[in-house]
């Protein structure tokens, strides 16, 4: 009765995964850093998912067979453990970094528990260093169990620390799906660690993969796929719901608005190709991430244009803010050995929706002062 109750559980969670899955409708060749990692989690939860409920079956099986079907998938599944916690800490640096480079500069330090797990995983058959098998083919926990459990807290509590401290750098849409992240799983492990015989870790685990997945797919659809700059709609969202909020109370803070356009983008096209073209826009975001901090909404307006909005109390932090753009600029040509330059035209002003203006005519208006601008500025070298 226990195992069959325990089957279905699983095969649900299985279900659940195969959904998350199917959703996903990028292609592979489109696939993210943070879509790769996220698939690996996938699927190495439902591998564990399935091994756990196999082993939880045939345990006790009585016959060769089931002996060396038991030792093997125990292998499989104390060898996989840690690398399902391996890619978690890869996603969340990503998400905290927003860059696969700074992501994967502790991989070296994740995988020295990842082999030593191995190593020992692969003697216990003959050691019993984490499990061990009876003459009734009975599963048991080795005297080493504990440190096998401690490889694997260790990345979650690791994991957990790291976003606390990392905080300042994560917008609040994201803090609380990467900190819930965890919780069940490492719940459900004190369980599993005190309670022999309960293995709840898996089906938790599918829990904390579907969190993931409904904040991936929100971010497909707020978030430009080239740049990683939030899109057009979240710009209208974030427009919307700040002229709601203002309609019902003034806090004192306004909205500063810069609209930008990168200069030359067609001849960077015409001359160097597309591929560079998007290489630009990118070079483009990358220099106005480094001009803000992590609450202020950076878009992709479309094409090769781009709309900053953030909250200031007075007119001089949006002049300081335009200065910092100008100073970034200078540091990117600087650094810079790409073929092209990259120069912005841009117009900005206050959004103020007590004064009657809405939005649409506050994105018209700063357009207008960005097209002006472009017309007769000098180039911002």
């Amino acid at each position: 009765m226990v195992k069959a109750v325990y089957a279905e559980m699983n095969i649900f969670a299985l279900i659940i995964l195969l959904v998350v899955f199917l959703s996903s409708s990028y292609k592979v060749h489109r696939y993210t850093y943070e879509q790769r990692t996220f698939l690996c989690l996938l699927i190495l939860n439902a591998v564990q998912v399935t091994l756990s409920t196999a082993l939880f079956i045939i345990d006790g099986a009585p016959g060769r067979f089931m002996r060396i079907l038991n030792i093997t998938f125990d292998v499989i599944e104390y060898i996989f453990t840690p690398f399902t916690f391996f890619f978690w800490c890869l996603y969340v640096r990503y998400q905290v970094y927003r860059d696969a480079g700074k992501a994967n500069r502790i991989v070296p330090v994740l995988l020295i528990p990842v082999f030593i797990n191995f190593v020992l995983t692969v003697l216990s058959p003959i050691k019993g260093y984490f499990f061990w098998f009876d003459e009734y083919n009975v599963y048991h926990r080795g005297p080493l169990f504990g440190f096998y459990s401690l490889i694997c807290v260790s990345y979650m509590v690791g994991i957990q620390i790291f976003i606390i401290a990392k905080r300042k750098l994560i917008t609040r849409k994201y803090f609380i799906p990467l900190f819930a992240f965890a919780l069940v799983p490492i719940l459900a492990g004190v369980l599993q660690i005190f309670f022999y015989g309960i293995k709840l870790v898996w089906t938790s685990m599918t829990v904390s993969v579907l969190i993931i997945s409904m904040h991936l797919q929100n971010n497909q659809l707020y978030i430009d796929h080239l740049t990683g700059l939030s899109n057009r709609r979240q710009l209208d969202r974030y427009l919307k719901e700040y002229s709601r909020r203002k309609s019902k109370k003034s806090d004192g803070k306004l909205i500063g608005g810069i609209m930008i356009d990168l200069d030359f983008f067609k001849n960077i096209n015409d001359i160097w190709g597309h591929a560079v073209g998007d290489q630009a826009l990118v070079d483009a975001g990358e220099i106005l991430k480094m001009s803000f901090g992590k609450d202020d909404l950076i878009a992709r307006y479309g094409g090769d244009e781009f709309v900053i909005i953030f909250e200031i109390t007075d007119v001089s932090e949006l002049i300081e803010a335009v200065d910092r753009i100008k100073a970034n600029i200078k540091k990117f040509q600087k650094a810079n050995k790409a073929p092209y330059l990259i120069n912005f035209s841009m117009g900005y002003d206050i959004y103020n929706p007590e004064q009657g203006t809405t939005w649409q005519q506050f994105l018209s208006h700063i357009d207008r002062l960005m097209y002006e601008n472009k017309k007769d500025k000098r180039i911002i070298v």
